[in-house]
């Protein structure tokens, strides 16, 4: 098999676009809700804590904490079983939003400060990326080289 022979999965959701267009440009977005200001993950028609179905797509903060992480070793999917294992982060923004990324760094402990970047992934959709604050972004983005589309 050939590099990038096979692309990540392309079906997401129609909420998951505006995460891909900001993607192109490396934005980090995610809805927020106009009435409370509640920030949401994933995305949703109606507000997670008010139930108003006023959410917009903003800018937000991509800082966090880590609250775990592992290591998958299987997967349905060939891309994933072709280039497996690979390690996924629950990671807590700063803003009480809970999402799971893609993570390089496998001496990271829960409790890290990290911060998520939004990236196209080979399959043209936007994927987060989680990075230990402090440690060097570009080498933690090689890692992905395999995933990522090469100008990110």
């Amino acid at each position: 098999m050939t590099e990038h022979e096979l692309t990540p999965p392309a079906a997401r959701t129609g909420g998951w676009q505006a995460i891909s267009e900001a993607a192109s440009t490396g934005d980090f977005i995610l809805q927020v809700c106009e009435s409370c200001e509640s920030v949401q993950y994933p995305p949703r028609e109606l507000c997670g804590n008010c139930l108003k179905d006023e959410l917009e797509w903003k800018q937000v903060s991509n800082k966090g904490r880590l609250i775990s992480n592992t290591v998958l070793h299987a997967s349905t999917n060939a891309f994933f079983r072709a280039y497996g294992p690979r390690q996924i982060a629950l990671v807590k923004l700063d803003s009480g939003a809970v999402l799971f990324a893609h993570m390089a760094h496998n001496k990271a402990q829960p409790g890290d400060n990290i911060y998520l970047l939004n990236r196209l992934d080979l399959s043209g959709e936007g994927v987060f990326i989680a990075i230990i604050e402090g440690s060097d972004e570009k080498t933690q983005l090689d890692e992905f080289k395999i995933l990522l589309l090469q100008n990110n």
